[in-house]
């Protein structure tokens, strides 16, 4: 561990310049964990989210790292004090039967992650940035980097747009939708924000359930209980996938594992808000949300499907909803996605920025244009096709996807 790294960040007058910023690659996990006690005093950067935390990453990396190479960048100036870290893994993908090199943000590529970016202390989010881009020119062993759901207000993002556009590197951009309840400071507020026809969902159906069952909600508080919980939550949200036919997300082990490992962190750091739905002594419903800051973000869920008429979902979010509420959480997040009835709910939309770009590599260069035009494709796809139609082509392009980007 550098000896250093016990000291505050730098103040902001006193930043270093790029050339002075120094890059030391993490190929371990091991390695990159040296650097916990700095990592952590980066993740004060009050624009930091919980997918940037060690406990989210290593679970992660821990799970889905088959295939991959770490490639772990902390940057550090002239004294070696850590300025910020960009945990990145490379892999290799096919496209037109060659072999595509990609470097991604650890988190990324399974569609579990939001919100992922470099981690560095304020103030120094352009000289990661500088080094970074300087870094990479001189490596040849990559074809094009896809840095994926980075806050829209990254001050990372901003920098390396610009310095990407001055290299004439190829480039391409998209955000991704995501929507955020800001919640008042009670739930009688809450309720009045909602329009008029759906308030009886959050309030007149909670009770008529209570009527006709005995009903439970259980917040999952034990590491005891974690492991009995999470199987009747991959239970409840495969049922619904299998009904239609379909896999599921928890169809897949690795995922299943990283549910457990980042669980039982999250709960030792009193992150976690995994509340579950009990009908006479019956699990039928399980909504699984973490707390960061003030922050409550949803990241799955699962429903019995012969309680739907009951509208179960809407009695658990309600609870959850009042109970964090009373809790002081400020923001309810649904992260990526831009499901309709997350309007409903009075959630307004944000954005993640979506930035992948190649330097000289010509099948990288490739790559990113021919994205680019896939992308215009299905926008006038979505135009004139049927919607039933285009679900099912949604539906195969998934299944036959090995990623999010190819």
């Amino acid at each position: 561990m550098l000896a250093a790294q016990t000291e505050p960040a730098l103040a902001l007058e006193s930043r270093p310049m790029a050339e002075e910023c120094t890059v030391r690659i993490c190929r371990t996990w091991e390695e990159l964990e040296q650097f916990r006690e700095s990592w952590n005093r980066l993740l004060a950067n009050p624009a930091s989210s919980i997918f940037q935390t060690p406990e989210w990453l290593a679970a992660w990396w821990r799970a889905f790292a088959t295939d991959k190479e770490l490639l772990g960048l902390v940057f550090a100036d002239a004294e070696g004090r850590t300025l910020g870290i960009a945990p990145l893994y490379r892999e290799q993908n096919s496209f037109f039967g060659r072999t595509l090199t990609t470097l991604r943000l650890v988190g990324a590529g399974s569609g579990d992650s939001d919100a992922l970016d470099f981690i560095a202390s304020p103030g120094n989010e352009e000289v990661c940035a500088d080094a970074f881009v300087s870094w990479l020119d001189k490596q040849n062993d990559w074809d094009f980097c896809a840095l994926e759901t980075l806050p829209q207000v990254s001050r990372v993002a901003k920098r390396l747009g610009q310095r990407l556009q001055e290299a004439k590197w190829s480039v391409d951009t998209t955000l991704t939708p995501n929507f955020v309840v800001d919640l008042p400071a009670a739930w009688p507020q809450y309720l009045n924000a909602l329009e008029p026809s759906f308030r009886p969902l959050l309030t007149r159906y909670p009770r008529r359930l209570q009527s006709r069952y005995s009903v439970r909600f259980v917040r999952c508080e034990c590491v005891e209980e974690l492991k009995v919980h999470l199987e009747t939550l991959f239970r409840l949200h495969q049922m619904r996938w299998t009904g239609r036919g379909e896999p599921g997300a928890f169809a897949d082990p690795h995922r299943q594992d990283f549910y457990f490992e980042m669980a039982a962190a999250f709960l030792r750091r009193g992150w976690l808000e995994f509340w579950l739905l009990e009908l006479d002594g019956e699990i039928v419903g399980a909504q699984f949300c973490f707390r960061y800051n003030d922050t409550v973000s949803l990241l799955q869920e699962g429903f019995h499907p012969k309680y739907a008429a009951e509208k179960i979902g809407y009695a658990l979010r309600a609870h959850v909803l009042e109970e964090i509420i009373r809790g002081g959480a400020k923001r309810y997040d649904f992260l990526g996605g831009d499901d309709p009835y997350k309007a409903k709910f009075a959630a307004h939309q944000k954005n993640y920025l979506n930035l992948v770009f190649a330097g000289p590599s010509r099948i990288g260069r490739t790559y990113v244009a021919a994205q680019r035009r896939k992308r215009q494709i299905k926008t006038w796809l979505k135009k004139k096709l049927p919607a039933g139609v285009l679900a099912r082509l949604r539906r195969d392009s998934t299944a036959k996807a090995p990623s999010a980007l190819l």
